[in-house]
């Protein structure tokens, strides 16, 4: 039985700061005060979160350019059978509408899940008053909509189904959960505005901004994500960007190497590497992706961070590549197409062979 380098790379390494809940990270009880009060100080920063991806993550669909600019949009669904309409009511909202055998069944879209990096799955309200994913996707590699990721495999067999996948509770509170900051009540539904802002990641912020308006600098009540090392960051990133497993569970291990579709999943990915673990602290997600926008640390993705430790003298056991000087992503964390329509990038950093084998 083939044993992975990256078993020894994770045992024992994993040490220091660990979240014994990440969900809920920061120890300050505040209610939220909104990212507009943040942006009150944070001005620059929450101009360009405004504009991140994170923050629009989850929006409603008739604001969507990407989707309004494509309607009516009509599709023939070859699993079901069933004809796909995705057009604005008279009343001006999005529905999509399943036809067959003469009978016609539709849903109102109320939300969209996605920023449009990759794609936006919008989520609606079925005539009955369940919620259901839409099974219609906008993907950016086709600029155009095609089968939700998933929907293929379904065999839809009341027409209410061809519109798309019932969801559960639990399936809303995971949902929304990873797509909106408030806390998520046991109905599922966002309490505190939609796509990931300012307090999701540093806690709510009503009393670090009275904490600030009183002149306690000492104490600003508000949690710094800026100060976790490598492991306990990638655990806060992980809640929605998969969670890393722990160093002694190797059988999680195992099954993150093994399974493609956890390229999908960056923070379980980026613990595999010997890069994280032989760092001091472990490589911090921030060290190349700004929390605050799309951006990507350093000359041409990623080069900078890379070169802090692989240059000549800086460190005796850390080797410099023999082939290119530049470019280290587009080799070492090489793109996967592990869905429909959809490439990521795999952050297991390593020297990538045939077969995927580190």
């Amino acid at each position: 039985m083939r044993v992975s380098v990256a078993y020894f790379a994770l045992a024992g390494s994993l040490v220091g700061q660990t979240l014994s809940n990440p969900e809920h990270f920061w120890r300050e009880n505040s209610a939220y005060a909104g990212a507009r009060a943040c942006s009150t100080c944070h001005a620059d920063i929450g101009k360009r979160q405004e504009a991140s991806s994170h923050a629009r993550s989850l929006r409603p669909p008739a604001e969507i350019p990407e989707i309004a600019s494509r309607l009516p949009f009509e599709m023939r669904d070859k699993t079901s059978g069933a004809t796909l309409l995705l057009r604005r009511s008279d009343d001006g909202n999005l529905e999509l509408v399943a036809q067959k055998a003469g009978a016609e069944d539709r849903m109102t879209l109320e939300w969209a899940f996605g920023s449009g990096t990759k794609g936006i799955t919008p989520v609606g309200l079925r005539e009955s008053g369940e919620l259901a994913e839409s099974r219609l996707t906008w993907y950016r590699s086709l600029e155009n909509f095609d089968l939700t990721t998933g929907a293929a495999k379904l065999d839809p067999r009341a027409l209410s189904e061809n519109l798309g996948r019932p969801l559960s509770k639990d399936d809303l509170v995971q949902c929304f959960g990873c797509h909106s900051t408030g806390e998520i009540p046991q109905a599922g539904l966002p309490s505190n505005g939609m796509g990931i802002r300012c307090e999701r990641c540093h806690g709510p912020g009503q009393e670090h901004v009275r904490a600030m308006q009183q002149g306690h600098a000492g104490d600003k009540k508000i949690f710094h994500p800026g100060k976790l090392e490598g492991f306990a960051l990638a655990q806060m990133c992980g809640v929605c960007h998969g969670r890393p497993p722990e160093d002694t569970d190797l059988a999680t291990i195992r099954m993150i190497q093994e399974a493609p579709n956890t390229v999908r999943f960056p923070s379980q990915r980026l613990v595999l590497s010997r890069c994280f673990n032989e760092s001091d602290g472990g490589i911090r997600c921030t060290a190349c992706h700004d929390p605050h926008s799309d951006g990507v640390r350093g000359l041409r993705g990623g080069d900078t961070a890379c070169g802090e430790c692989h240059q000549k003298g800086l460190r005796a056991r850390v080797k410099t590549c023999p082939v290119a000087k530049s470019g280290c992503v587009s080799c070492h964390m090489p793109k996967e197409q592990v869905m429909a329509h959809s490439s990521f990038t795999d952050h297991w950093i390593r020297v990538v062979r045939s077969g995927r084998q580190p």
